[in-house]
């Protein structure tokens, strides 16, 4: 998850390669694992939360590693629990925010393919029962000043 690449844009009227600085880190969170988000294994006393074995950990600390023009994106998706649905999406934008990144965007990647007019359903292997879409987030960086 402390994977860092430089962005690479194109600009098509130019048919230029503009290479950006800026960093990206990309990470899946995967629904099984956000159940256990109270867990704390230790407390940083400079980074409240930074030490925690759970989400607001891994903000904390990918906060640490993109520097100011660094962005974060963040693979999700819902998962079932008793056959009810639960979708981790505000715990994790707020886990983001506290830890200092800035909502940008939320992308929904579709499991399907086109079969004439409609969409038919293409889960991932081992998909839970139902699971139609994943989320894509996107965050910024929020610079200290």
């Amino acid at each position: 998850m402390d994977t860092r690449t430089a962005c690479v844009t194109y600009d098509a009227s130019a048919g230029a390669r503009i290479t950006s600085s800026w960093p990206v880190l990309l990470a899946e969170l995967h629904p099984d694992t956000l159940s256990d988000t109270s867990r704390v294994t230790g407390v940083s006393g400079e980074m409240p939360g930074a030490m925690e074995d759970s989400w607001p950990g891994f903000f904390h600390r990918a906060h640490r590693i993109l520097p100011a023009d660094g962005l974060l994106l963040l693979a999700t998706r819902q998962r079932r629990d008793a056959g009810r649905l639960t979708d981790p999406l505000g715990t994790l934008i707020a886990c983001a925010r506290t830890a200092g990144f800035r909502y940008l965007q939320h992308l929904v990647v579709v499991h399907g393919h086109a079969v004439d007019a409609r969409i038919a359903p293409a889960p991932p292997e081992a998909a839970p029962p139902g699971l139609i879409h994943s989320d894509l987030l996107l965050f910024s960086v929020i610079a200290d000043e």
